[in-house]
């Protein structure tokens, strides 16, 4: 890196295929890798991530909407790409053209898909999903036996899997199982899976074709006793842009939620929450400089945050800060960041700003 960034993103491309073959490892021989590279790859790239993956040998993959099934199959990517979300009418089009299998949860959306495939003149691909206990998509189970009928019955449709989504499959064992015992509702078709990460790594034995990672795959564990050897992927960091004193009394940032109880050094960091900062990180997060803790005083600015760095008489304008990765011997991860921030680590990784640039090693 020639020019010292403000802030900027690294990637492991090595982290990512070992966690893929880390959790490829938690299924039955033979099972399949539903990879999730919604929302930009978790802001962590969607087409070098994508691309990483299908070259370790990673089946299929899974997206938010149709613009992200486009830009794979402009990257070359030409395996199964499955639309997670809720497709609209409007969407239906482009996702006919390139191939890109739609998610449905009702015979209406059956029926506008079958009317847009013999419109275009081609095949639908079609999952058809089980709703079991998230109440967010999929068919309740007496209208999901409709749904399967219908679609393999249409000439312009083919059913090409099924799935459900566990609600909590990392922390509720009992809700889990209910849901799970729902799941027999699934037929066996070329693809069936319901597993996420954290029922991955719980290893349910159920049969399914595919394994449905997500946050897995970028190196979070998310269930409680995080216990699985996954590595981190991103490491998010940036610079001491000026380092002041602050005298006793004094307030520091917007609505002087921060008085010094002392005199400080405080450092003031080029990322704010324009950059993916949480703003509920104020007066509670931290970040490392070199291989030092340093609390986050006053509130998170749209660009700009303040440390105090007062135990580190030898922190300087240019410095790295590390809001995620190592630093000296010391690592902080996205789970770190969240617990502080009263959020999930998904969230931390999904707010990343575009601005940011990132760089794949």
């Amino acid at each position: 890196m020639a020019v010292k960034l403000r802030t900027w993103c690294s990637i492991s491309l090595p982290a990512l295929r070992a966690n893929l073959r880390a959790l490829r490892r938690t299924a039955p021989r033979g099972t399949r890798v539903l990879a999730v590279v919604k929302d930009n790859a978790y802001s962590h790239g969607l087409v070098p991530v994508a691309r990483a993956l299908f070259r370790a040998g990673c089946e299929e993959f899974g997206v938010a909407f149709a613009s992200e099934g486009v830009e794979l199959r402009q990257a070359g990517i030409r395996a199964p790409i499955l639309l997670l979300g809720s497709t609209l009418p409007s969407e239906f089009p482009v996702a006919l053209a390139h191939r890109l299998t739609i998610t449905i949860s009702s015979l209406q959306e059956a029926r506008e898909i079958a009317r847009a495939a013999e419109k275009a003149r081609t095949l639908g691909l079609i999952q058809a999903k089980l709703d079991t206990g998230m109440n967010r998509l999929g068919a309740k189970a007496p209208e999901f036996q409709h749904l399967v009928s219908y679609v393999t019955r249409h000439p312009r449709l083919e059913l090409v899997g099924t799935f459900t989504h566990l609600a909590c499959a990392g922390s509720n064992p009992k809700f889990t199982a209910r849901q799970l015992e729902q799941s027999f509702l699934l037929p066996m078709t070329a693809r069936r899976h319901f597993a996420n990460t954290a029922a991955a790594l719980s290893r349910h034995p159920l049969p399914q074709t595919h394994i449905r990672p997500g946050l897995g795959l970028y190196g979070i564990d998310p269930r409680p006793q995080a216990l699985a050897p996954l590595r981190p992927v991103l490491s998010w960091k940036s610079r001491i842009l000026v380092v002041r004193q602050v005298g006793r009394g004094e307030t520091i940032s917007y609505g002087a939620t921060f008085r010094a109880p002392r005199n400080l050094r405080i450092a003031t960091v080029a990322t704010g929450y324009a950059d993916g900062l949480p703003f509920s990180l104020g007066n509670r997060g931290h970040a490392l400089i070199r291989g030092k803790l340093c609390p986050i005083v006053g509130r998170v600015t749209m660009d700009m945050t303040m440390l105090d760095v007062s135990r580190l008489p030898a922190a300087r304008r240019g410095d790295e800060v590390v809001w995620i990765g190592r630093s000296g011997r010391k690592t902080r991860t996205a789970a770190d960041l969240a617990r502080e921030a009263g959020t999930i680590p998904w969230e931390i990784f999904t707010r990343i700003a575009p601005r940011i640039p990132r760089f794949y090693s």
